[in-house]
């Protein structure tokens, strides 16, 4: 398998909602680096933490990966995706308004040898995120 595959499977496990099936996509001490949610770590905890999060908060949630493209060496993979979903409880400091938001995200996932994700670092448009979901302050 190459990691381009293994990226697939993160994802196809995210749509499903399979948060132990996408930890293990992670090699040993994979860290996931979440730049506008300011949240980094060891994908076992930070990752379980923010992808069970928004499970809970948007039950709907899902993805739609638009391009998968590997680098030359096949070790990084850059992935585009739309995650979609609709507010069902208050969470992530955002009140409920029974919203949905729809908004790409840019995934960079480098794996080891054996094809296995050791660092993934995403990126969107927060202040967008939030606008969607009705959350207009900072506080």
């Amino acid at each position: 398998m190459a990691l381009i595959d293994t990226t697939r499977q993160f994802f196809d496990r995210y749509r499903q909602h399979d948060v132990e099936g996408m930890l293990t996509l992670f090699g040993p001490g994979g860290r996931i680096d979440y730049y506008p949610a300011e949240l980094t770590g060891a994908a076992t905890e930070a990752g379980r933490k923010i992808w069970s999060g928004l499970i809970d908060v948007f039950p709907d949630l899902s993805n739609e990966i638009g391009g998968v493209y590997p680098s030359a060496d096949g070790r990084t993979v850059t992935a585009e995706v739309r995650i979609s979903g609709t507010q069902a409880k208050d969470g992530f400091g955002i009140s409920n308004k029974g919203r949905r938001y729809d908004l790409p995200h840019v995934f960079i996932v480098h794996g080891d040898e054996l094809d296995r994700i050791v660092a993934m670092k995403a990126y969107w448009d927060n202040a967008a995120w939030f606008r969607m979901l009705g959350k207009t302050s900072l506080d």
